[in-house]
């Protein structure tokens, strides 16, 4: 800003004239209206951004979608990756606050009896637990609302496998092909067949799939049997990059050290794939996990729990990641107990009983709660457990438990009350963080 001082002292000087003493006077040159308003202009378009961003950023993805076709600008920010990954951070903080989204993806018999082939229609239903829904065993106002649907030719899969989720992508394994979803933005893509299994469409291979952060990329690691006869049983592990360079599997340098229990689902956590070993063939194994890097992809074993009395067989071992912690729950079923344990280290693991819960069958965790405590999913029920500052022993409350058989299923064709398929064998109930991840280079938020 410019600023000049006149005083009429300095007026008289050199004219040999005196004044009286005077107050001094100053005048401001400010720039005219028109310059200041340039002169604001690029903080203007910069908080207008941060403003435009910070809104962007906290929308749901079909909010976005049509936004998308706002204008280009706004289509430049939305497919930025940067943008997507400041949008897939704000809705996994806003799930960790308040777990109350999910996915219930309903697994189908093919035909009125329970066979081994199961539907080719593939149904996502969105569902948000409210806390009210928890007061009622059957509540019949709870809505699950159909999200995405991918019908897809009869007889491309007999056999499904358990689903996972990361970071608003599904994975759907079946004998024959493995997908990826992202149902938020309605993509989907099948994976090639491996060129290394010699057990070709018999079983549902294990498989998992999570983030490599040190790329930023999503892969997907699927074990296959290398030689499978009465002599001799050996397995490797090949790996698929999504949107990767390389459109195949790549088998990785390094075998497992123990064969790997088929078929299963591994859980992701802190980078790493983690699997069950096949006891059965193996009886000598260690009583540990079978964990598999993404960022190196090499294997380790990772310790179970070794003091649980009386012993549990890994069948009634579940896995699950809570708050970015392994968590594994111990069913004693001579006990009638669950016990739930989580640990931050992955190599060396300090297994902690965070709960000790009185059940009759096995249950699994689903989801953390703000309010320490986490919430259980037993076959159709869910019901919430806190902890107690006296006592990590706790039984189920009734009042407490909601029946999932009481959700109500919205989808185009359907309105229906309760379970609308006769044959479900089972349902995947996913805790769901919406995401506009792509699946492929040329996903679209419109496709179809």
């Amino acid at each position: 800003m410019n600023l000049k001082i006149v005083t009429d002292e300095a007026k008289g000087k050199g004219k040999g004239k005196k004044s009286a003493p005077q107050k001094k006077q100053i005048t401001r040159w400010l720039p005219p209206k028109r310059q200041r308003i340039m002169m604001l202009q690029p903080i203007r378009h910069e908080l207008l951004a941060e403003m435009v961003w910070e809104i962007l950023i906290r929308l749901p993805v079909e909010s976005l979608a049509r936004f998308k076709l706002v204008s280009k600008p706004w289509q430049a920010i939305i497919s930025n990756p940067v943008f997507i990954r400041a949008h897939l951070q704000c809705s996994k903080q806003k799930q960790q606050r308040s777990p109350s989204s999910f996915l219930i993806v309903p697994q189908i018999y093919l035909g009125p009896n329970p066979s081994i082939t199961f539907s080719t229609n593939i149904r996502f239903y969105k569902w948000s637990l409210q806390q009210d829904d928890m007061k009622m065993r059957r509540s019949s106002s709870s809505i699950a609302t159909l999200h995405y649907g991918r019908h897809f030719p009869a007889g491309e899969f007999e056999l499904v496998s358990q689903m996972a989720h990361c970071d608003g992508l599904v994975l759907l394994p079946t004998n024959s092909n493995t997908y990826i979803f992202n149902p938020a933005t309605r993509d989907a893509i099948s994976l090639p067949e491996s060129q290394h299994n010699v057990l070709q469409h018999c079983t549902c291979l294990p498989i998992g799939f999570g983030l490599d952060a040190s790329t930023g990329k999503y892969k997907v690691a699927r074990s296959f049997y290398r030689a499978f006869d009465y002599d001799s049983i050996s397995m490797g592990m090949e790996v698929f990059t999504i949107n990767g360079q390389d459109r195949s599997w790549t088998a990785s340098s390094m075998d497992p050290p123990y064969l790997i229990l088929c078929p299963q689902t591994a859980i992701y956590c802190k980078g790493c794939l983690f699997y069950f070993i096949d006891k059965e063939k193996q009886p000598c194994s260690p009583r540990g996990l079978i964990r598999f890097s993404l960022e190196d992809e090499t294997f380790g074993i990772t310790p179970l729990l070794n003091n649980v009395f009386p012993i549990v067989e890994d069948e009634d071992i579940v896995l699950h990641e809570l708050d970015g912690e392994l968590c594994a729950t111990f069913f004693c079923k001579s006990m009638q107990r669950l016990f739930v344990c989580m640990t931050r280290d992955i190599i060396d693991p300090e297994w902690h009983i965070c709960y000790i819960i009185n059940v009759s069958t096995r249950c699994q965790p689903m989801a953390s709660l703000s309010n320490a405590g986490i919430l259980i999913r037993q076959n159709n029920y869910l019901f919430r457990c806190y902890k107690e500052a006296h006592s990590i022993t706790h039984s189920v409350n009734e009042d407490g438990i909601f029946d999932i058989d009481g959700l109500r299923f919205l989808g185009p064709t359907e309105d229906t009350l309760g379970h609308a398929w006769e044959d479900l064998c089972w349902f995947d109930l996913l805790p769901y963080t919406e995401s506009l991840v792509p699946v492929n280079h040329k996903a679209s938020l419109h496709a179809s």
